[in-house]
């Protein structure tokens, strides 16, 4: 779901963003341009928010399938980008414990004092949230390669189902 969304997202963002700057990439309204970017950043956020309870169990179970899978299924690249999505979670911790703290020390903070801080976390997890978005498909991939070339038993073609019988009320010439 997480990937979906931040698909979503950015690619949103990037239509904005062609439409919204030059050639060169520099913003024809800077201040409409930041606010975007703003609401880009906040929706990859949200979207993220649930992954951190089930990423440590996402992760440990993909390191125990990589370690099933026959070393001719298995990617280069797996191990090292499990190893940078653990780092990234620890990113994405720390900066949510950053902002709890903050917002622990200013508890009657007003509104935009909260969303100024909120638009000051985002970016702080951003390239922590695009390591997940760049490489949080491989945890998918491992599973799927562990499911197919894991021993034992498969059912690679299905039966038809039997026809139902005709019956007097139901026939298909009219």
């Amino acid at each position: 779901m997480f990937l979906r969304a931040a698909n979503s997202a950015l690619n949103a963002w990037d239509l904005y963003s062609d439409e919204h700057a030059d050639p060169d990439g520099w913003p024809y309204d800077p201040e409409a341009y930041d606010g975007r970017k703003a609401e880009r950043d906040r929706a990859v956020w949200m979207a993220f928010k649930p992954v951190p309870e089930e990423a440590g169990v996402l992760l440990d179970a993909a390191e125990a399938d990589l370690g099933r899978i026959p070393i001719a299924s298995v990617h280069n690249r797996w191990a090292w980008q499990l190893t940078q999505l653990r780092d990234a979670i620890d990113q994405i911790a720390a900066t949510r414990t950053a902002y709890g703290e903050l917002l622990a020390a200013h508890p009657h903070a007003s509104p935009e004092a909260r969303d100024a801080a909120v638009d000051a976390r985002n970016p702080e997890a951003w390239s922590a949230l695009c390591t997940w978005l760049v490489h949080g498909l491989a945890v998918l991939e491992i599973h799927t390669t562990a499911a197919r070339t894991a021993p034992g038993l498969r059912i690679t073609t299905f039966a038809p189902l039997p026809a139902p019988p005709a019956s007097a009320s139901h026939t298909t010439r009219r």
